[in-house]
């Protein structure tokens, strides 16, 4: 126990591999828990529920009668074919909810403010759950963003635990989660 809490040996035990793994499995499940809360909160809205502070959401069709009906209407309300509804990207919110809710409305609002996190964090997310060159390069700009140059030999869990940024990444990616599903409900 001496030194345990030693600033000097802090960095040794962020840097272990089992604590990187953690830190991996961490950012994939709150991007998991985000895009829920994301989706959950949409198909509420389009249902006609009231945000938390009691305003009503701006809609441009009648409220839903179950999230299953506002599921299908993001799919396919005013749209040649069918599209699969993604709550990934604030572009890929944006798709299927722009027939439903107003352009305007403080959801939509909320999630083109946040687009610039949520997409940092779907990278960091796509590199550790897929290995392939889009994952690589999603990652990629996020370390130039962060480091200011390509260090190839960073993984996601080094970037997330990384002492360099204080607080360490990925409690900054949690607080942020945080603050967008605050926003998307208006809480």
């Amino acid at each position: 126990m001496v030194g345990y809490f030693d600033p000097e040996l802090v960095h040794l035990v962020r840097r272990t591999p089992l604590q990187r793994l953690i830190a991996e499995l961490v950012m994939m499940r709150m991007f998991d828990e985000l895009m829920e809360a994301i989706s959950g909160v949409a198909t509420r809205l389009a249902c006609g529920a009231p945000y938390v502070d009691g305003t009503s959401p701006l809609l441009l069709v009648p409220p839903s009668t179950s999230t299953i009906n506002a599921l299908y209407l993001f799919e396919n309300h005013n749209r040649a074919r069918h599209q699969f509804a993604k709550w990934s990207r604030a572009q890929y919110i944006n798709d299927p909810t722009q027939h439903v809710l107003d352009p305007q409305d403080t959801f939509t609002t909320a999630c083109s403010r946040h687009g610039g996190v949520i997409r940092e964090m779907q990278g960091v997310r796509n590199r550790i759950a897929h290995s392939n060159g889009n994952a690589r390069t999603a990652l990629a700009r996020v370390i130039s963003r962060r480091y200011g140059t390509n260090l190839n030999h960073v993984t996601p869990g080094m970037l997330l635990i990384s002492p360099r940024f204080q607080p360490i990444l990925l409690s900054q990616y949690i607080s942020a989660a945080r603050v967008i599903a605050k926003d998307c409900a208006r809480a």
